[in-house]
């Protein structure tokens, strides 16, 4: 059997047509049925992937009224001409809908997690924590929504780099070292707290003193300046940090960052904003130097008294990326409340002639239920806190089932993560230790699952390739991880995966409950199927699924 050949078909080329069905995976399958969908009707399409059919479409409803035809009649009409080899097409109520063959399904169930390298790079920012201040719940979402848009681009083929853009130069850093000073505290322990407690008490002495604020001024003049002791106090604190940091990070599972800080850059930076007031697209503005911008606020690049600011040190970061890392993409996953920064830096980018995608996948806040997170005022949930009752809510429940402590951990870490990243981005979370549930549409429930799935596999081995009819609905839906995958990268949206993996969660225990699998090769494949699907959905969304439950 071989894929349409019409003309305009784009997988043509890339498919060397004519091909076999056992080469065609349901995206592209999908992708023939609406180019083909285009040329009969002359309009775009777009698929639709619903609970009735593999995917499915509307446009005979659409068009019947301007062509004056009956939607059924119309839809059977163009069924009759689709003819895509792996697809079977039935009309209900004047839609289309389209099922694989049998072939197909085996085909892209046995080649799930198969993908074809775009041959691009990406480079993604995200965690990028403050030194100096824990690590909060704050910081989750940009490391956990990173991490997981970082490994869904790998599993597609993408070369993938991480850069932590860490907040360790600025104003603030003046403060503390202003704090250090006049209070001194010794950081042989726990030294992270006891630096966010002087930030914290800085800014409360300083409503009643105000010579601090210009201390601190003076402070962050000095460290610019090269001043050796401040810049000794700043090494401290920021050796400190990334101590503390790396800790986090191996019990979140996160990826090895390439530690790119704001400090990195400030010598570029102070160069970049000459070259670009030699180039005449910044000017000086009341002693600062700005860049115009036509319909937003000029992007400030120097302050009046010379120090450099932000904007600048993340524009020279973004020149010194694309240098070293000639990427196709670069993401920035940072909170919604930094939109217009990353408006402005794109638009300067552009007006230096960068060609490279450029996009800030944003997200909602973490607020407390009195509000908004503040590091000044010490209103902060540690993420460390967080983990530790998440891991110890699980372990009472593990110790009377014989599990393990390691297990305990994944599960607890797990739970966190996919409460948050179960979440559209876009939306704020309100922190609540009721995210921690281990009850109705949670990490657990889909670590169980995987576990569930294993034990079967491990019990009754892996079966042979089939399709089971009872079993059938379960093999349509897993396909549709492909397109999961697929739709998480393209929108950069984990809760799209979550979701999937929930559902598919859902079926399996429905059919486990119900049906005997053991025995029936073909169900025991698809169990197969299932633990795999479920056990690199989870790996995709840094969870790892654990021995037992």
């Amino acid at each position: 059997m071989e894929p349409p050949c019409w003309p305009g078909n784009p997988f043509v080329k890339r498919l060397k047509c004519p091909a076999p069905i056992s080469e065609v995976f349901i995206e592209e399958l999908a992708e023939s049925v609406c180019k083909r969908l285009e040329v009969l009707s002359g309009r775009k399409n777009f698929l639709d992937f619903g609970e009735f059919a593999d995917f499915s479409s509307p446009l005979a409803l659409k068009l019947s009224k301007e062509e004056k035809r009956n939607p059924i009649e119309l839809a059977e009409e163009w069924a009759e001409k689709i003819d895509v080899p792996g697809v079977s097409t039935r009309v209900t109520g004047g839609f289309l809908n389209f099922f694989l063959t049998e072939e197909a399904i085996l085909h892209n169930l046995k080649k799930i997690t198969h993908f074809k390298s775009p041959g691009k790079t990406a480079v993604i920012d995200y965690s990028s924590p403050n030194i100096a201040k824990p690590f909060s719940v704050g910081h989750l979402r940009s490391t956990i929504i990173g991490e997981s848009l970082r490994r869904v681009l790998e599993l597609l083929g993408w070369k993938t780099y991480g850069i932590n853009f860490v907040g360790d130069w600025g104003t603030q850093f003046g403060k503390l070292l202003a704090a250090y000073e006049r209070w001194p505290v010794d950081l042989k322990e726990e030294p992270i707290k006891k630096l966010l407690e002087l930030y914290v008490r800085f800014h409360r002495e300083a409503e009643k003193d105000k010579e601090l604020e210009e201390e601190g001024k003076e402070w962050f003049r000095r460290l610019e300046e090269g001043d050796k002791v401040a810049v000794e106090r700043w090494k401290k604190f920021r050796e400190l940090s990334m101590k503390e940091f790396q800790r986090i990070y191996r019990i979140l599972g996160t990826t090895e960052l390439i530690d790119a800080g704001e400090s990195f850059f400030v010598k570029d930076s102070k160069e970049l904003v000459d070259e670009l007031l030699e180039r005449g697209i910044a000017k000086k503005d009341k002693g600062a130097v700005v860049v115009p911008l036509e319909d937003k606020p000029p992007m400030i690049l120097r302050k009046s008294d010379g120090t450099t600011i932000y904007s600048s040190r993340d524009l020279a970061s973004a020149l010194w990326r694309i240098r070293k890392f000639r990427p196709d993409l670069m993401l920035y996953v940072v909170g919604n409340e930094q939109s217009l920064h990353f408006q402005q830096l794109f638009e300067v980018l552009k007006k230096l002639e960068v060609k490279t995608r450029l996009e800030h996948v944003s997200f909602g806040l973490v607020r407390l239920p009195e509000g908004k997170m503040s590091t000044r005022k010490g209103r902060v949930v540690f993420l460390e806190d967080v983990l530790e009752e998440a891991v110890r809510r699980i372990e009472k429940i593990m110790v009377e089932r014989g599990g393990s402590k390691e297990d305990a951990e994944k599960i607890g870490v797990g739970a966190v993560k996919f409460a948050d990243l179960k979440t559209n981005r876009t939306r704020e979370v309100k922190f609540s230790w009721d995210m921690l549930s281990m009850e109705g549409d949670t990490g657990p429930y889909v670590q169980y699952a995987a576990v569930r799935a294993k034990r079967i596999v491990e019990k009754f081995g892996r079966g042979k390739p089939g399709l089971d009819a009872e079993f059938e609905p379960l093999a349509r839906k897993l396909v549709r991880f492909r397109i999961a995958v697929m739709e998480t990268a393209k929108l950069r949206r984990p809760d799209i995966l979550a979701s999937y993996l929930l559902e598919i969660s859902k079926k399996f225990n429905e059919l486990y409950v119900k049906k005997r699998i053991g025995g029936v090769p073909e169900r025991e494949w698809l169990t197969e199927r299932t633990y795999l699907v479920l056990e690199k959905g989870l790996e995709l969304l840094g969870i790892e699924t654990p021995g037992r439950m």
